[in-house]
């Protein structure tokens, strides 16, 4: 009977870590800046959040993805395809100069979000 508790306890356990962490994942992405590359594409460089990390989760992703969003870039950036070396500046919809760069931050390709 001890054995049973035992290993429901661990399954009970595991349950409750899996689904933790599954929702964590799902309320968090990587975040891109990209400009269409005028053959269809587009290019594409990694942004950081606010602390260094690669995840915006909760709030910090609700503001990135938003309309007005600007992100600073404080050194140049090279573009995931190595093609393009953006300078350091501010990019983005809210951006003053930039606003023709996206800010993406889902898995998907067709960026169905707002901006």
């Amino acid at each position: 009977m001890k054995v049973k508790k035992f290993f429901g306890f661990f399954i009970a356990i595991g349950l409750i870590l899996l689904a933790s962490s599954c929702s964590k994942e799902e309320g968090c992405h990587e975040c891109h800046l990209s400009l269409p590359d005028g053959n269809g594409g587009e290019i594409m460089w990694e942004i950081t959040n606010s602390s260094g990390g690669e995840d915006f989760c909760g709030s910090e992703l609700e503001d990135a993805e938003s309309a007005s969003y600007v992100v600073t870039i404080t050194d140049s950036l090279t573009s995931t395809d190595g093609s393009t070396v953006l300078p350091a500046g501010a990019y983005g919809p809210g951006s003053t100069d930039n606003t023709q760069y996206e800010i993406h931050c889902e898995d998907h390709g067709d960026h169905d979000h707002d901006h």
